[in-house]
């Protein structure tokens, strides 16, 4: 006799922290679920465990609130019947950095052992799109099978399950699940047996009278959803074989057909206290199949063990496949704002305050553990995908920037103590007391030099009209005066009150020369001329030696590029090196957008207005040896808003005829001896219902593109996947990046690098024109139901009604991006050199020289991270190859180093590596991620 196939039903929630809700509201609702499941698990020892979405903050949140849980829950826990983790929040993973991802599941990890323990499933059913690492990060955490969706292509994963490869190699055993993904079991089983109505049909519909209390409140104000009071569910008997049947189906392109995951949750679904006698009543009328109340844990154990591994496909890359709707993949660039925010605070976090504060380890300095750990907190409470994309309430949006805006703040006062602690240790015994010293900060792993602006105060009693800069070695350097103005500074003093302190600020720019590794440079300044500060007339004259980078209001060059600044405010450059010229280049776009937060949706009658041709007013700002600078303000006319059809057939569908001015003022700089024009962009947007983009028609030769990602570079096509008719979803044209973007075709390349852009799009036309998405303005519309929205009409901030800023930089290449080294540029770009002004102490003499390198890597890699380990005395060093081909590494600590470890991203022991004269050695393969531990012979070892 056949065995039962069996249904293995795996309740559980997707919880969103915030979303339709605002964090307290939604937190009201988490009370009340975790009390009823905790209830429910204790009047049902057969339940065997409840699922909460893969993550562990949830849990957290229902302790600030009912702290006398907490031994219960562990206890639950630990049993394996709530099972939570491996993650910390659910990210959206494209719009966040590697190593935040990272971080999530290692704080996920920790913090769910302290409760009892934590999924080692990567239970990735929330994310908009799995990036490519994720194989190679889920293993570094012993990770080895991975719950994918949103999405995966049928025509890719023709079944459920299929090895996943990741970019450089790694293999995880995956699976799409079936129809309805995460809630196949509940919308097309559970919701027709408790309620007798049937999900996905007309039939489902709350009717008065019948089917339980309701309240709404019916205020202007908040004249929005309607909550029900009471609970009419009950089990509908009569339904149960063709309800439970059609679930079955769901799993039809499962490998095991014997056995199939019965997911049972959706969306802040609670923990169904009549399912264990629901299952009763399945398994009485299904006689061929026995539903079992199961765990993620227990299927996959019957994957790993029962399928035929020969059947099972590989699927290479990352997963992003449409629809759109299945995605939720135009996200990338609404409200704007918050992703600007989160990579300039992971710039602060990851690139300056934990690096800084790891120096002051090796000086016998306290690691500033406890700040960075609550910036931590912040940064990763604001990465939950609803959150960090703002398709959210405009409170939570607000709640969002308020995190982002903590974390930024912590790790600038975490960032500017360690830098005051370093100074306080550097010997300045060979300088006088009467000298001004600059010290310039290099957190980077490798030497820089660089042009940089700096503000140097000169007291005002020393009339200091002119002077030069001097290395700690002697050299001059170059200089490029902008302006001077007088000031008065407070000196602050905790033990008496601050002093006034009256000086005149200079803006320079200057040529660092190289600051070390890792390390610093220290500077002097001479003085050369004096003045008279009563002078009304015959002031101080300046002089020039006629080596400015501009010669026109519209026009600079360097020893490597052109730039014409064009009429219309676009610009071309000409690169000398081999003589190719690009352009035009940065000009803007605006086309209608009647869609939602999640999809790009133009208007059937659209119109795209295009700043070609625009009249604009153009203006040299600042014009030096070192540095020039061109304005360029224009004014679009667009319209203001755009009408959006009900079901997207009624109504009207088309921009509005009401124009309203947009202002867009753009500043394109020039550096001496640099290959890229700097942009910073002031858009003061006005217009309502709009896709905002910046264009450039590069003229290179290329079907695809390389943009880098989390610890790779992906290289995609222009166009998406396309189906059997060769037909592919448009709004899948734009894709995601990091921090560049690269074409070559063999003969030219070109790049854009960045710190705010998220979204691009390669466009099939003559000119081979990117497109960086500034903005979607569109209107709060969330999707609560797919029949029924939350709609806020009195909430328009995910119009961006307000000023946005930009940052990035264009550069014309010669080579691909790995002989570019665009990884290193886009680093340095994102995390700048920083210029201290300090004095010559009064008393005592430091240990460490006039130039320093704390730390150093060679090779083409990047570092992710330096900070200290979880460990007590270690140091923690992340470094990846994101190029083609394997690196040779060097990684040199100044410091008395016990051992040094090679280990996974938990920080757990896998080798031990050699140590010669505080070097290590290694062979990085391509893509790959390697994570160094340093146990140093005591704190303070220098």
């Amino acid at each position: 006799m056949k065995e039962k196939a069996i249904g293995y039903v795996v309740p559980h929630t997707h919880w969103d922290r915030e979303w339709r809700y605002p964090i307290w509201e939604n937190r009201l609702y988490l009370r009340d679920l975790m009390e009823e499941l905790i209830d429910t698990l204790e009047k049902n020892p057969d339940y065997k465990s409840f699922l909460m979405d893969g993550q562990v903050i949830a849990i957290l949140d229902y302790l600030e609130i009912c702290p006398e849980k907490e031994k219960v829950l562990k206890k639950l826990i630990s049993e394996n019947r709530i099972q939570i983790g491996p993650w910390y929040t659910l990210p959206d993973l494209y719009p966040v950095s590697g190593e935040s991802i990272v971080r999530n599941l290692l704080k996920g990890k920790i913090v769910a052992q302290e409760l009892g323990g934590y999924l080692k499933i990567g239970y990735e059913s929330f994310g908009w799109g799995q990036p490519s690492q994720l194989p190679q990060i889920y293993k570094g955490f012993d990770i080895d099978t991975v719950i994918v969706s949103k999405n995966v292509d049928k025509s890719r994963a023709p079944r459920c399950e299929f090895i996943w490869v990741g970019a450089d190699g790694t293999k995880v055993l995956a699976t799409r699940l079936g129809d309805d993904a995460r809630a196949n079991f509940f919308m097309n089983a559970y919701l027709k047996i408790m309620t007798g109505k049937e999900y996905k049909s007309e039939e489902y519909e709350y009717q008065y009278g019948k089917d339980g209390q309701i309240y709404h409140q019916g205020d202007k104000e908040h004249i929005q959803d309607y909550f029900l009071l009471e609970e009419t569910g009950k089990i509908h008997k009569e339904y149960i074989e063709e309800a439970v049947k059609k679930a079955w189906h769901g799993m039809k392109d499962t490998l095991l057909p014997d056995h199939r995951i019965m997911m049972d949750g959706t969306d802040s679904t609670t923990s169904q206290p009549k399912l264990m006698e629901l299952l009763q009543e399945i398994n009485k009328q299904i006689e061929e199949i026995e539903f079992r109340s199961s765990s993620l844990e227990e299927y996959v154990s019957i994957l790993k063990d029962k399928l035929n591994f020969d059947d099972v496909i590989e699927i290479h890359g990352e997963m992003r496949d449409g629809p759109t709707t299945s995605l939720s993949g135009n996200a990338l660039m609404t409200r704007a704002y918050i992703k600007t925010l989160n990579k300039n605070v992971q710039n602060k976090l990851f690139g300056m305050a934990e690096p800084v504060s790891a120096m002051n380890m090796l000086l016998g300095e306290k690691y500033e553990e406890k700040f960075l750990d609550k910036a931590m907190d912040y940064l990763l409470l604001s990465h939950p995908h609803d959150s960090i994309n703002g398709v959210t309430q405009d409170k939570t949006a607000d709640d969002v920037v308020y995190r982002l805006s903590q974390a930024g703040e912590i790790a600038d006062t975490v960032y500017n103590r360690g830098l005051q602690q370093i100074i306080k240790k550097i010997d300045f015994s060979k300088y006088e007391k009467e000298d001004l010293i600059l010290v310039v900060f290099n957190q980077g792993a490798k030497a820089r030099r660089e042009i940089i602006e700096v503000y140097i105060d000169t007291p005002q009693d020393r009339n200091i009209w002119d002077f030069c800069m001097e290395d700690s070695k002697g050299n001059k350097r170059e200089l490029q005066f902008a302006e001077r103005k007088e000031v008065v500074s407070p000196v602050v003093h905790l033990h008496a009150r601050p002093y006034p302190y009256y000086t005149d600020r200079h803006r320079i720019f200057f040529d660092t020369g190289e600051v070390s590794a890792g390390g610093y440079e220290v500077y002097r300044l001479i003085e050369m001329d004096t003045f008279i500060r009563k002078t009304k007339f015959w002031a101080k004259t300046r002089k020039t030696d006629g080596r400015e980078l501009a010669t026109g209001c519209d026009f600079m060059e360097n020893d490597i590029i052109r730039v014409k600044v064009n009429s219309d405010g676009s610009i071309t450059i000409t690169d000398k090196r081999i003589n190719e010229t690009y352009g035009p280049l940065n000009y803007y776009e605006s086309t209608g957008d009647v869609g939602d937060y999640w999809m790009y949706y133009p208007p059937y009658s659209n119109k795209t207005y295009t700043s070609k041709g625009i009249h604009t007013s153009i203006y040299l700002k600042e014009n030096g040896n070192l540095s020039a600078t061109i304005g360029v303000d224009m004014v679009m006319h667009l319209p203001k808003y755009a009408y959006r059809p009900d079901n997207y057939i009624r109504g009207k569908s088309e921009r509005s005829e009401e124009l309203q001015e947009l202002p867009i003022t753009t500043y394109y700089t020039l550096k001496k001896d640099s290959d890229q024009v700097e942009v910073k962009v002031i858009i003061d947007n006005k217009c309502m219902d709009h896709r905002m983009s910046v264009l450039m028609e590069t003229g290179v030769k290329t079907d695809t593109a390389c943009a880098q990602g989390h610890f790779t570079v992906d290289e995609r096509p222009a166009l998406p996947r396309k189906d059997e008719d060769g037909r592919y979803y448009n709004e899948l044209t734009t894709q995601p990046l990091q921090n560049f973007l690269s074409l070559y075709d063999g003969n030219r390349g070109f790049a854009v690098i960045t710190d705010c852009l998220g979204e691009y799009e390669l466009r099939k036309d003559h000119a081979s024109t990117v497109a960086f998405t500034l903005f979607r303005a569109v209107r709060n519309i969330i999707c609560t139901e797919f029949r029924s929205e939350g709609y806020f009409p009195n909430q328009d901030g995910g119009q961006l009604l307000r000023k946005l800023q930009y940052h990035y930089a264009i550069s014309p290449q010669r080579e691909d991006f790995t002989k570019e080294d665009l990884a290193r540029k886009a680093e340095e770009f994102n995390v700048p050199l920083k210029p201290i002004q300090t004095s010559v102490p009064s008393s005592g003499k430091g240990i460490l020289p006039s130039s320093y390198s704390f730390y150093e890597v060679s090779g083409k890699v990047n570092v992710s991270c330096l900070k200290k380990g979880i460990e007590d005395n270690t140091i923690i060093l992340r470094v990846y190859n994101s190029n083609k081909t394997r690196e040779d590494v060097a990684v040199k600590l100044n410091g008395k180093i016990q051992k040094a470890e090679l280990t996974d991203l938990k920080e757990e022991f896998v080798q031990e590596l050699d140590i010669n004269e505080n070097t290590i050695k290694l062979v990085i393969p391509a893509n790959k991620i390697y994570t160094i531990k340093f146990t140093l012979t005591h704190i303070g070892a220098l």
